[in-house]
């Protein structure tokens, strides 16, 4: 109450100050995850505060001081935008599936792993979108940047597939800024990236088979930017108008 508001969720700090490693009191600890628990219930249908919660679900079994401070920028956020109207504008039937991916390479100070976020649109109707954590950790930008493209196809072939059961035939459009993981979905085998898991290259044989086209975008035109990392306002807005939303 009275606080001064905030045009981002979140900012990229990289300071180190020793106070925010502080475990928080119990008792502050368990007001952090119940408000962290509802960040989580509101984040499902608002793809500008994605990446905030997910970051500060890391820490729910040990909250920080320094989770405390982003969960106050979360809050000042939020302030003058209580509301979200996700717009499904009547639109003509379509036959393809886009899937925006990116991710954000060694993000994580702590562990280096990266966070890959996606967005699902059809037509002009965003009907999903994710900010999560990679499992392993990426070597490469490149290699991080592929684990995007596997987690937004795998999105895209549950879609497709339900879709295909109430009679709509779709293509599948996979779009990235980077020109070394298209590479890498793009031929057969693991190449010089031989550490990759097997489990990881079933995206190629979907390229080869002409079920998922790739197509290379720009860094500022991909709109999956603002799910890997905190942004700028501009580019948070960006993100809004072209997924059809408004705050």
């Amino acid at each position: 109450t009275g606080t001064k508001d905030v045009n981002t969720p979140g900012v990229k700090d990289e300071t180190e100050d020793p106070e925010d490693e502080k475990e928080l009191i119990p008792k502050d600890a368990s007001s952090y995850r119940g408000m962290v628990a509802r960040a989580n219930y509101m984040g499902q249908d608002r793809s500008d505060i994605q990446f905030a919660f997910k970051e500060l679900s890391r820490t729910m079994s040990r909250p920080t001081v320094g989770s405390w401070k982003a969960l106050k920028r979360l809050g000042r956020y939020l302030i003058d935008k209580t509301r979200v109207i996700v717009k499904f504008a009547y639109q003509e039937s379509v036959n393809e599936i886009v899937v925006w991916t990116d991710s954000d390479y060694a993000g994580c100070r702590k562990t280096r792993k990266s966070t890959s976020g996606g967005v699902v649109m059809l037509g002009s109707h965003m009907v999903k979108s994710w900010a999560t954590m990679q499992g392993v950790i990426a070597l490469s930008s490149g290699e991080a940047e592929y684990y995007g493209i596997v987690k937004g196809t795998s999105v895209a072939l549950g879609l497709r597939n339900m879709l295909d059961d109430l009679g709509m035939k779709v293509k599948i459009e996979v779009k990235t800024d980077a020109s070394a993981a298209k590479g890498i979905a793009s031929r057969r085998g693991a190449g010089k990236v031989r550490h990759i898991e097997v489990s990881q290259l079933w995206v190629q044989d979907k390229v080869a088979a002409g079920e998922v086209v790739l197509q290379k975008v720009g860094t500022y035109d991909n709109i999956a930017d603002a799910l890997t990392k905190n942004v700028t306002n501009d580019i948070l807005q960006k993100h809004m108008v072209l997924t059809s939303q408004a705050v």
